[in-house]
């Protein structure tokens, strides 16, 4: 395969595709329909020389023709730009980045292997919110497994349902027996490999999101959701025709903790330190807000300890709040709130709970 530098001018082409892989028409059933596929899958991009891109010669010849022919069609957003999501695998060598993906085609294969439902419905972006250690990926899998609708969703997390299945990468060069003979112990390890491959796993994730996203797939999205990104994102969604739904799930910073220490020590699965998960938890509140902005269903869930199943203290639906256990809920909103009096204090301005309440009632005030 040639090196696209080869080709034309890099900076010009990046600018170029820029513009045309954002291109959407409209189809005869009125569906927008992606002209090419983000630049993430035809190869990788260094985003400082905009080099190492490679096309095999049919996608170059396609690429082309609609280059010469398409410039002046109307242009829709991507979710995430091709630089955005090609800058988390920039320091990646170019060996690296041919593994990447490999690895890319793996998780493909698994998230978003099976075929999409055909109901006639909104598509639903469904996701978790929360801190480290809060049982989110938890609490997903046990919704899951109770709301078969979602089997044929495409099932993207970067950690848990991307790095556990890159194997040219985050096993094969940092799990090995001389990888791992290099470090103190196995949890050293895994630590070391996170660090190595969280880049390349957000990239695959982000990846997946974009073409599931332009297949109007549902999607189940295991994250924290605590970016700072998280508003426009959302309000991305929503424009997209999406139906809304967040798993919120909290708990006490020491559960917290212990949950992660449970999770490096007995799991042998590194994402973060508990001290990085106290720390991280905190800009959960901050976000909040985009949560009760934008969706449509909210599950608010707490855990008390390691040795007890979470409970599910109540549900907002249809500008609706139905609370299922009030001790849960309780608890829920004093820790949210507690949270909130140590940001303010930092400076930071907060809605609080009850306010947030009114923001989600309103919306649903005019379909009453």
């Amino acid at each position: 395969m040639e090196n696209l530098a080869q080709l034309v001018d890099n900076e010009k082409f990046f600018q170029l595709y820029e513009k045309i892989v954002q291109l959407k028409l409209k189809s005869s059933d009125g569906k927008n329909t992606s002209l090419i596929q983000p630049i993430t899958t035809f190869g990788v991009v260094d985003s400082k020389t905009h080099a190492g891109v490679y096309f095999p010669p049919m996608r170059k010849t396609f690429f082309c023709l609609f280059a010469l022919l398409l410039p002046s069609f109307a242009t829709a957003e991507l979710f995430f730009s091709p630089l955005m999501i090609s800058g988390h695998i920039k320091d990646y060598n170019a060996e690296e980045k041919a593994a990447i993906q490999k690895d890319l085609t793996c998780v493909r294969s698994v998230c978003l292997g099976q075929e999409p439902s055909n109901e006639e419905r909104k598509p639903v972006y469904l996701a978790t919110a929360g801190g480290p250690g809060a049982r989110k990926t938890t609490i997903l899998e046990r919704f899951l497994a109770a709301h078969p609708q979602f089997s044929s969703a495409a099932y993207l997390d970067p950690d848990q349902r991307a790095l556990k299945f890159m194997l040219h990468t985050y096993y094969s060069q940092s799990l090995s027996a001389v990888a791992i003979a290099k470090h103190p112990d196995f949890v050293h390890a895994q630590k070391a490999a996170y660090e190595k491959w969280r880049g390349a796993s957000n990239y695959i994730t982000l990846t997946l999101l974009e073409e599931a996203f332009a297949t109007k797939r549902d999607i189940v999205h295991g994250a924290t959701s605590t970016g700072e990104h998280i508003f426009n994102f959302l309000s991305k969604v929503k424009e997209a025709g999406y139906e809304i739904v967040f798993l919120l799930c909290s708990a006490e910073d020491s559960f917290r903790q212990k949950a992660i220490e449970y999770r490096n020590e007995q799991q042998k699965f590194y994402q973060s330190t508990p001290e990085d998960a106290v720390v991280k938890g905190k800009v959960f509140p901050l976000r909040t807000p985009a949560y009760f902005t934008y969706a449509d269903t909210l599950y608010i869930y707490w855990s008390d300890d390691l040795e007890t199943t979470e409970r599910l203290a109540a549900v907002l639906k249809e500008g609706k709040l139905q609370v299922l256990d009030e001790e849960a809920y309780r608890r829920f909103v004093e820790k949210f709130e507690r949270d909130r009096a140590l940001l303010i204090r930092e400076g930071k301005r907060l809605l609080s709970w009850e306010e947030l309440l009114q923001t989600y009632q309103r919306r649903f005030l005019n379909d009453v």
